[in-house]
């Protein structure tokens, strides 16, 4: 009787869960969920549409390109300044020299005194309106001017009052050429630019140099209001990033690994532990990515829906051949499947350019379904025949006793 009763309670509860198959444990989406609900590369029907796209010999010409941000593309000229200028605050040290004693700044009675026929003037700050003051030259116009063209200008005013004049200019504080590096170096701070020019790298080192490694720091340069942002290893390896500073630039370093994240059937993963791993190299690929993240699980995994997510530029994808005109914004919500059972598919894999915060996602195989189905039902047949056990254990004590 008690085994009649066991034997349909476990047929009952193999018939609740068959039908719940879709309700069994998992790391992710189906990958035949996502293939069935996209339409025309576009899954539209979903709350979130997105593009999907097969890493293929059509697509890989445009994913095997590493697309990094350049300061070198967005700052094109990279020269340095031609000639240097003053600028309103910046303090000039004024020269005046005469062919003989007797002039204009070195009276006769006063030469013997003198070590030559010069007059030093106290120091000069630009003011807001751009000039300074110069005795009997009057207010001369200095900013955004060279020092010759100020050396000129003064010479000009006093020609007729001096004998042969001579002026030499030079910087004592220099207030409007400077930049600010900030955030992650040693030494934070406003620095002056020279006259001949200087460098990122330069500016950076002068600040103390970077707290953390080139590879785990990021460099923003402000400039006009534009900001761009670039890893500072790709400066530190490419001479070309390397470019000059303008006065009034802003340097910013930051601390940020880039890194991906992995999920699905990973050997990593094997535990239940989904990671966030960093790159530690400039450029990494998505074999590298499965690599890092220990390889595709072989008890679990299907290497036939390897997934990669992203938001992709809108004009990227155009170019792909992907129709973009459902979506609104110029950032797409992208997935990537590759295929690793096709035996190009881990040509493909090292070709793939990864890009930061990317989200790496590996399907279980659909027999992985069955064996958690099998394990349920295997588990209630158990229960269910330790509990009718137990009653007959009950029973046959209860007689006994009586």
């Amino acid at each position: 009787m008690l085994k009649r009763l066991g034997s349909a309670l476990l047929a009952v509860v193999v018939a609740a869960v068959l039908p719940a198959c879709s309700l069994l444990p998992g790391t992710g989406p189906k990958g035949d969920a996502v293939e069935n609900n996209a339409t025309a590369g576009v899954r539209s029907s979903a709350a979130l549409s997105y593009a999907l796209v097969d890493v293929s010999a059509d697509t890989i010409g445009f994913l095997s390109q590493p697309n990094l941000v350049t300061f070198q593309g967005e700052f094109p000229d990279k020269r340095a300044k031609p000639n240097q200028v003053v600028g309103v605050g910046d303090v000039l040290n004024i020269s005046i020299f005469e062919a003989a004693p007797g002039g204009l700044f070195t009276p006769g009675q006063a030469a013997g005194a003198r070590p030559g026929n010069f007059v030093d003037l106290p120091a000069q700050a630009v003011d807001q309106k751009g000039s300074i003051y110069v005795p009997y030259a009057g207010e001369i116009p200095a900013a955004a001017r060279t020092i010759p063209d100020i050396q000129q200008a003064i010479v000009a005013r006093l020609r007729n009052r001096a004998i042969e004049p001579q002026v030499v200019v030079s910087l004592n504080q220099q207030h409007s050429s400077v930049v600010s590096v900030l955030g992650d170096v040693n030494t934070p701070g406003v620095l002056a630019l020279n006259s001949v020019g200087e460098r990122l790298l330069a500016l950076i080192a002068r600040a103390g140099g970077p707290k953390f490694e080139a590879i785990e720091s990021y460099v923003t340069l402000q400039r006009d209001g534009k900001r761009v942002k670039v890893l500072l290893s790709r400066v530190v390896h490419d001479p070309r990033e390397n470019i000059f500073i303008r006065p009034n630039d802003v340097i910013f370093l930051t601390r940020e690994s880039p890194s991906f994240t992995a999920l699905g059937a990973l050997n990593q993963n094997i535990f239940g532990t989904n990671t966030e791993i960093p790159f530690d190299v400039e450029t990494l690929t998505l074999a590298q990515a499965m690599g890092k993240s220990g390889g595709l699980n072989d008890q679990q995994s299907d290497p036939s829906e390897i997934y990669v997510y992203r938001y992709e530029d809108r004009r990227f994808l155009e170019k792909m051949g992907v129709d973009t005109t459902k979506f609104t914004l110029d950032r797409v919500p992208t997935i990537y499947h590759v295929n690793l059972r096709d035996p190009a598919g881990m040509l493909l894999a090292s070709a793939f350019q990864m890009k930061i915060k990317d989200v790496m996602y590996v399907a279980n195989a659909k027999v992985v379904d069955y064996y958690k189905l099998l394990t349920l039902i295997s588990n209630t047949a158990a229960t269910t025949s330790a509990t009718a056990n137990a009653v007959t254990n009950v029973n046959t004590a209860v007689k006994t006793r009586w």
